[in-house]
């Protein structure tokens, strides 16, 4: 069961945010808007009233710490409320009455789908034909016990298929949205996944929502991994495999293990640590790990001891440090090269495996060691290579404790002053005089500014949604939100702020927005389509064209090492690399 949106946007629409927050904080009118002392940062409640409340709008935002939301969102922080309760408490409070119903029907059914397919792949698990997957996992030490509870399963070759069996219950429409199946040159259905051990990815409800796929023995031109698409109820970047069979023996653990794969989660369970999790068929991502630190305060993030391994810990701490808070403990574990979680504990034991992470390397001595290791730092030009290299990781930390004690220890390492250079005072100019090098662009902030521009024009003139200056962006692309922002809208043309923000699912977006709803340019219609244009340009154009002259001054062999870090970034964050970006990478580590 579960509240319909129509229901959430009439309870928006009926409550009045001022009144909501003036209930629990003081509330001051000035001019025409309200303000109050902030609740979410600390020091908020001492300091000025820095948290603005929209009573048109419906939304809140603080200039501080940039916490930005509606009247639910507000009662969930506060309060400390899930969702259904947020809702029930402002239901209480107009006197509406919660209608509940089932799920949108592509939803449901799709759920159903991968939860008859989980049921199909484990019979076949133990039919004739899953003997071998049987025997593969009794070789990797796993019990019939720990693949029950795992429900893991077998994809059989023969027929009938698994597309035949579902398709006597479910129609052709439901089956291809489920993500289970293919088709080919001939519009035909046929079994995506095929002779493969099968990992049902569950979602916190306990559905199966996606899987992964594992082959047994290597074939040519076929990828021992395989992983379900995307789909309405599966978006990989916010999944976890393993966080429902966690929360399955412990609600709220003490930590979680954030490992690379199904096997290492499976592993670890089998040998004792049954508080483990995987990112789902994707590089972790920062939607992964604000859903741990739901659970959680205490993460260990197990590297693998190879060259990726290395290179996903800095990609770690760049996704990490926005949400590092006072009661938050992240830390590394890095394995000998050619260990992965799932061997190691099977050589040394679960004792060994936990010493581990009695060892482990906190985010911040892994941060500082690297920044010691960036440049000489007995030289002013190395001191301030590593201070730019620091800068707007340390600037990224939203939490003012935090970041102040990160500015301390890193103005100790790199012998400047760093509070300084996040005022952006004398010490900025001083380090780019000591690199005697021009300026380079700060595309992160052009790109912010042009996303700002985008939520302005929209928020003031909706109907500029449906302009095909939107279908520019590559659906693919790490701007792709800008397509799902623009599709809420489409959506919900009649909708008040309040309720496109509750639509908004990534944090940073709905920051970058709130900063939107408080701007003070008034724009025509005409003004801001053009004001959408050109901040599209720039956003197509600033990587690009960066991009394209780091990669000249490789050729011309003039790249500095700092500029050499920025084209390596601007390279690893694509989607794909081509041959030729593939061996610059190579050569840029060992330059």
């Amino acid at each position: 069961m579960y509240i319909p949106e129509s229901f959430i946007e009439r309870l928006l629409n009926s409550v009045n945010i001022v009144e909501v927050i003036q209930k629990r904080r003081q509330v001051e009118r000035r001019g025409g808007a309200y303000m109050a002392k902030c609740p979410f940062h600390k020091g908020g409640e001492e300091n000025n009233a820095s948290m603005k409340i929209y009573e048109e709008t419906g939304t809140y935002h603080c200039f501080t710490c940039k916490a930005t939301g509606n009247a639910i969102s507000f009662l969930m922080k506060h309060d400390n409320l899930d969702f259904i309760e947020a809702v029930e408490l402002l239901a209480s409070y107009v006197g509406m009455e919660i209608p509940r119903q089932e799920r949108d029907s592509t939803i449901t059914n799709s759920t159903n789908i991968n939860n008859r397919a989980t049921e199909i792949f484990y019979k076949q698990l133990k039919e004739e034909a899953g003997k071998k997957t049987i025997s593969y996992l009794k070789d990797r030490g796993i019990s019939g016990e720990t693949a029950k509870f795992f429900n893991l399963g077998y994809s059989n070759t023969r027929a009938p298929s698994l597309y035949e069996k579902l398709s006597k219950e479910f129609n052709q429409e439901e089956l291809n949205e489920s993500g289970l199946f293919g088709k080919n040159d001939n519009g035909e259905f046929y079994d995506r996944f095929r002779d493969r051990l099968m990992f049902p990815i569950r979602n916190i409800k306990g559905d199966s929502i996606a899987f992964g796929g594992r082959l047994l023995k290597d074939k040519e031109n076929q990828a021992k991994y395989l992983n379900s698409p995307e789909t309405k109820t599966y978006k990989k970047k916010y999944e976890l495999y393993g966080l429902y069979e966690v929360r399955q023996i412990d609600k709220r653990p003490n930590s979680i293990f954030l490992v690379e794969g199904y096997m290492d989660v499976i592993g670890l369970f089998q040998h004792g640590v049954k508080n483990a999790v995987a990112s789902s068929g994707t590089a972790f991502t920062q939607e992964q790990l604000r859903k741990i630190l739901n659970y959680t305060n205490t993460i260990y993030i197990v590297f693998d001891g190879d060259d990726a391994g290395l290179k996903a810990s800095w990609r770690t701490v760049e996704i990490a440090m926005p949400l590092l808070r006072e009661d938050t403990k992240i830390s590394f574990i890095f394995l000998k090269e050619g260990d992965d979680p799932d061997s190691f504990i099977k050589e040394n034991g679960k004792d060994a495996f936990y010493g581990l992470a009695k060892n482990s390397k906190s985010l911040s001595n892994y941060f500082f060691e690297t920044l010691k290791k960036q440049d000489d730092l007995s030289s002013i030009e190395g001191r301030t290579m590593s201070a730019k290299f620091a800068l707007p990781l340390i600037k990224s930390i939203s939490n003012e404790t935090i970041k102040q004690a990160y500015i301390n220890e890193a103005s100790n390492v790199c012998d400047i002053d760093f509070a300084k250079l996040i005022q952006g005072n004398e010490s900025k100019r001083q380090i780019n005089t000591a690199q005697k090098e021009k300026p380079v662009v700060d595309s992160r902030s052009i790109i912010k500014k042009s996303v700002l521009g985008i939520f302005t024009a929209l928020i003031q003139h909706p109907k500029l949604a449906n302009s095909k200056i939107f279908n520019l962006i590559n659906p693919d692309s790490k701007y792709s939100f800008l397509m799902d922002i623009r599709d809420i809208y489409i959506q919900h043309p009649n909708s008040a702020a309040s309720i496109i923000l509750e639509k908004i699912d990534q944090e940073r977006i709905k920051k970058v927005f709130g900063e939107a709803l408080v701007s003070e340019i008034n724009l025509s219609e005409e003004d801001a389509l053009s004001m959408i244009k050109d901040c599209m340009g720039l956003i197509s154009q600033t990587y690009t064209e960066r991009e394209d002259i780091l990669k000249e001054k490789y050729n011309m062999n003039e790249l500095n090492s700092s500029e050499k870090r920025e084209l390596q970034q601007i390279i690893l964050k694509k989607d794909k690399m081509s041959q030729d970006e593939e061996a610059l990478i190579k050569n840029l580590s060992s330059g």
